[in-house]
């Protein structure tokens, strides 16, 4: 599967007044099973990257997304990078040819949330920009990019499944658990989940809405040259 292409100059941008909720899977705040979702700059060969299945609808302009993560230490405040990918969707996991460690550099801010029942520092990584994303069934990720040494570790928290579960791919094979994509199963669990993830932006009108809006300007337009 081909890799979706993102404009450099959209990623940095700043979403709009207008934005909306596009798709909401929040995490509460309690003791959930996590999994690694992190690109170790120390530690490259257990990189893991994780992506979930998302539906577009028509298609989106993308302005901001919001995960939050469960962390070993609170230091994740000077995190300031992640990894955000999109893979065009055609099975239950990402394809071979769908490589994470390609995805876009982006900066992101770190919001402490205070701590859960299992003792996890909790964090809010908010990415901003501004990404049109075209029609249909996508997979979204955005792995933080840190240090253990300096950090320690992240964990996506999992929430209720919406379609497949959430994949992970670990190409460097740290874990031991192969390089393919595979959902948290390949890290023993029972109940593969989809990890938490909001995104906000805006709907692209769809064609038949959009020759109707110029539609509209035209006779609008014309209405002022008589007047």
């Amino acid at each position: 599967m081909k890799k979706l292409l993102i404009p450099a100059f959209l990623v940095g941008a700043v979403a709009s007044a207008n934005a909306v909720v596009l798709w909401n899977q929040p995490a509460a705040d309690v003791n959930q099973n996590g999994y690694v979702n992190q690109e170790f700059a120390d530690f490259p060969t257990f990189s893991t990257y994780e992506v979930n299945d998302v539906n577009t609808g028509p298609g989106w302009i993308m302005e901001k997304i919001t995960i939050r993560l469960q962390t070993s230490s609170a230091s994740w405040g000077a995190v300031n990078s992640a990894r955000l990918n999109i893979f065009n969707k055609t099975g239950a996991l990402p394809g071979a040819g769908d490589d994470p460690t390609t995805g876009t550099a982006v900066a992101v801010t770190m919001t402490n949330m205070g701590t859960n029942s299992g003792g996890f520092t909790l964090y809010d990584m908010v990415w901003t920009g501004s990404i049109n994303v075209g029609a249909g069934d996508k997979w979204i990720g955005l792995t933080p990019v840190a240090a253990f040494g300096t950090a320690g570790q992240a964990f996506g928290i999992q929430v209720a499944k919406v379609g497949d579960a959430s994949a992970y791919r670990n190409p460097g094979g740290g874990f031991g658990l192969g390089t393919a994509w595979g959902n948290s199963g390949m890290f023993g669990e029972t109940d593969p989940r989809d990890n938490n993830i909001i995104i906000e932006g805006q709907v692209v009108p769809e064609p038949a809405t959009l020759l109707a809006l110029g539609a509209g300007l035209a006779a609008l337009a014309a209405r002022r040259r008589k007047a």
